[in-house]
């Protein structure tokens, strides 16, 4: 008899859960973590190397690395867990609606999303930035507005499939209302493949944030993020690369962790893929 819980299914969900756990827990705890507030100058200790009094160095105005760098998950993850909500919310809703109506609202609501995906996602973003103004806030609706094309490909896809299955007609024949049919019987089974993508989006979310920072468009100085600290580190890489390794390991490990979380969801998600 096969075992409830294969070890082996769920390998890559525990390995991101972990990673990506490491990485939440620093932010949510970041005043209890880190050694030192992000914030405090001492320009006596300013371009230290990693010592014990600061494990990772300091910066350029003093700042602890290590501490600044802890604070920054806050930003990213708070930045990730808006976008993604808004990008998964407002595909699914548009995807569902455009899959169960069909006819024009199909192709006005796809033709729409079709001109979004058409822009690079960071030159859509970096535009919508502009248009909005930098602020962390803003770069959440924009970061989440680039996701919307993503999300509601899929939803409509998944929702054209589970439109075939006979306990909609069954549901219609009852006289069902549409509203009723969508969120009762379609939303609950296209949420798998939906949980799968937003685990990659979170992943993507990250990058994006950090590469908005970078250009100065999103967590504004003195205002720690992976973002800034990077632009900061590219003047200072010969005599001082921990600058730019710091971010960029959090960076790796943030992102690292999301696509290995989306990787095994999707291994214990699809049939296809349990042999």
């Amino acid at each position: 008899m096969e075992s409830s819980f294969d070890i082996r299914r769920w390998r890559l969900v525990i390995l991101g859960g972990l990673l990506v756990g490491i990485v939440l827990l620093a932010a949510v705890f970041a005043p209890f973590v880190a050694p030192y507030s992000p914030l405090d100058l001492d320009v006596v200790q300013m371009l230290q190397p990693p010592s014990p009094a600061h494990w990772l160095g300091t910066d350029e105005l003093g700042r602890d690395v290590l501490s600044r760098a802890i604070y920054a998950a806050r930003i990213s993850m708070e930045v990730s867990l808006i976008a993604v909500t808004v990008g998964l919310a407002g595909g699914t809703l548009v995807g569902m609606t455009a899959a169960y109506f069909g006819g024009f609202a199909d192709l006005a609501l796809m033709r729409a999303m079709d001109l979004l995906f058409s822009f690079p996602a960071i030159l859509l973003a970096v535009v919508l930035m502009a248009s909005l103004g930098t602020s962390v806030l803003n770069a959440m609706i924009a970061i989440g507005i680039v996701f919307i094309p993503g999300f509601s490909r899929l939803a409509r896809a998944s929702t054209q499939s589970v439109l075939r299955q006979q306990y909609i007609e069954a549901a219609r024949s009852i006289g069902m209302g549409d509203a009723r049919i969508i969120f009762r019987e379609i939303l609950p089974n296209i949420v798998a493949p939906l949980l799968v993508e937003a685990a990659v989006a979170f992943a993507y979310a990250v990058l994006l944030e950090s590469a908005l920072s970078f250009l100065g468009l999103g967590a504004q100085p003195p205002d720690p993020s992976w973002g800034n600290m990077l632009n900061t580190g590219r003047g200072f890489l010969v005599q001082a690369p921990w600058l730019s390794l710091v971010p960029g390991m959090a960076m790796f490990i943030c992102v690292l962790g999301f696509n290995l979380l989306g990787d095994g969801l999707r291994d214990v998600f699809d049939p296809h893929m349990r042999e």
